[in-house]
């Protein structure tokens, strides 16, 4: 798959849910090229500043040579990019790294916790296509931190929040526990969010004994390249030694992480 170094041209801006910014680029390579679950780096120009901000593209339309991506401002150059505007111009370098596979005839269960929903749009949007059935269970803190269900059609959408604002009071590992045992002839799960959360979730399948292998990660470790330069992005290797996210990842199957070592200082 060829990589990109390119201007994309700003679309549109919006607030897809409290707290995120979503931009739709003008770009068609990378609208065609870029695979659900891989991701781009994003260059910046705020100041002092010099990396790229690494960001999973949230969904693309081939057809209109648009692609689209959602996230939270955290910091100087995620403020940067959010002050973008129709017309405005963004260097892209991707599309990078490994995105989910999602060939099988089995349910497709996806799980997001918080701004880990952002890679789920065109996830999903995949899958139905493939005439798999989806089940997408989002968590958040609060309502307002919900992606609508109405940007995944044709899935079956259950919320959780910790406050009970929305659907189920507590956590969205909570849905899936609940799910995942009323589940006969195996699932496909799809996941991402915060470290926590995967670290529940593979102890739930551990319980209901669901194979590791049978659940893909999308890692948000932090990226400094994108390309296997740097070595800021690896993570614990359950075979020993560690492997860099960018290259291997950022979706990788559960089984080749070693979970006692994944802490929040993987999560980007």
């Amino acid at each position: 798959m060829s990589i990109a170094v390119a201007p994309a041209v700003v679309l549109e801006r919006s607030v897809p849910m409290a707290g995120a910014v979503e931009l739709v680029l003008s770009h068609p390579p990378s609208a065609v090229a870029v695979g659900p679950g891989q991701f781009f780096q994003l260059a910046v120009s705020a100041p002092h500043t010099i990396l790229r901000r690494p960001y999973s593209a949230a969904w693309s339309d081939p057809a209109g040579g648009r692609i689209g991506f959602i996230f939270n401002v955290v910091g100087t150059g995620s403020a940067w990019l959010a002050a973008r505007d129709e017309g405005d111009e963004l260097d892209l370098l991707g599309p990078l790294g490994r995105g989910f596979d999602l060939e099988g005839q089995r349910p497709a269960i996806c799980v997001a916790g918080g701004l880990g929903v952002a890679v789920f749009p065109g996830v999903v949007q995949a899958l139905i296509a493939r005439g798999r059935n989806v089940i997408v269970l989002q968590g958040a803190r609060t309502a307002a931190q919900l992606l609508p269900a109405s940007r995944f059609p044709g899935a079956d959408v259950h919320v959780a929040t910790d406050d009970g604002s929305a659907g189920h009071r507590g956590s969205v590992v909570d849905l899936f526990s609940n799910l995942g045992e009323g589940q006969s002839g195996g699932i496909d799960i799809l996941t991402c969010g915060p470290t926590p959360m995967l670290t529940a979730l593979i102890d739930v399948a551990h319980r209901q004994a669901i194979p590791l292998s049978d659940i893909q990660v999308a890692l948000e470790t932090p990226m400094g390249c994108g390309i296997g330069t740097c070595l800021g992005c690896a993570a614990p290797r359950a075979a020993g030694g560690y492997f860099l996210t960018c290259q291997d990842g950022p979706c990788v199957r559960a089984d080749r992480i070693e979970w006692e070592l994944m802490t929040d200082g993987f999560h980007g």
